[in-house]
This record gives structure tokens, sequence and C-alpha cells, in this order.
């Protein structure tokens, strides 16, 4: 399966804030808890842009500490035999790459998986309602804007 990826970050970068998968009928949209958020000297754009828009009635994050994103991760590819996960930044690349590492010369047991970064945009979305700079709805707007 197709996966859009996208990440929120602390400015250019910064710490991951959120991360999202979205593979049609199948996502995961993961957001650090709110001692780690508020531990974070969120940059002001950040601040005004990402972390006001984290919940959204059709955009439910699973709240996590970080360092329990790459299991969730894990347990969202393993369904999948070939995921192909696709991202129009590298730093969304970098951060999910980063959740998989769990320990020194450990990562979590995850599919094969393809990995592909276009030169895109995702915006402007035909998605009614679409909320950018959500990490769920960007996720979204790249899978859609990839696959239709």
């Amino acid at each position: 399966m197709i996966y859009g990826l996208d990440c929120e970050f602390n400015g250019f970068g910064g710490e991951l804030i959120s991360l999202a998968l979205s593979g049609g009928a199948r996502e995961l949209y993961l957001v650090r808890t709110e001692a780690e958020l508020n531990a974070m000297v969120a940059h002001e754009w950040v601040a005004e842009h990402v972390l006001p828009f984290l919940s959204l009635a059709d955009a439910r994050p699973k709240v996590l500490p970080l360092d329990q994103f790459g299991r969730a991760i894990q347990a969202f590819l393993m369904a999948d035999k070939a995921p192909v996960i696709i991202a129009d930044w590298p730093e969304d690349l970098m951060h999910l790459m980063q959740c998989l590492i769990i320990a020194p010369g450990q990562m979590v047991k995850i599919p094969d998986l393809s990995l592909r970064l276009l030169q895109t945009s995702a915006y402007p979305s035909e998605i009614t309602d679409a909320v950018q700079h959500n990490a769920l709805w960007d996720a979204r707007a790249l899978r859609h804007a990839l696959t239709g």
C-alpha cells in the first residue's frame, strides 16, 4: 500500500511534534505527550500554526511519548507486506527513520519498505475541510495528490 507521510516539527531541524501515515482507509496519527510538548520551547510560527491544530474532530491522534512512536509504527506497518511511504520533504523521512531506532544498534522490526521523496505539493488540495499543518491532514492531502 502507498502511504503519505507528514511530520510536524518545532521549526527547521527541530524536535518532532507529530507524525502521520495515511494509506486511505488505514491511518496512523501520533502526537507527543502534553508534558513533552510543554517542555519544548515552541517556535512562534509553530505555536500559532501547528500546536492549536494537533487534535481535530476528524484527526484524533494517538498520544504517546516519543520513545514509543517506533513501536506504534511497527504495529501499524506489520499489516502490510510491502509498504511504500512517500514524503514531500526530507525531514519527514528523517523523523520517520529516527523513530524506528529504539536503542543503539536496534530498530523495530518492520516489513521491507520503500521510501520515496517527491518534489510535489499536497496543497492546494481538493479534499474538503483539509487543515494544513496538521500532520494527518497533510499526509491525507499528499496521498490524495499522488493517487487521487
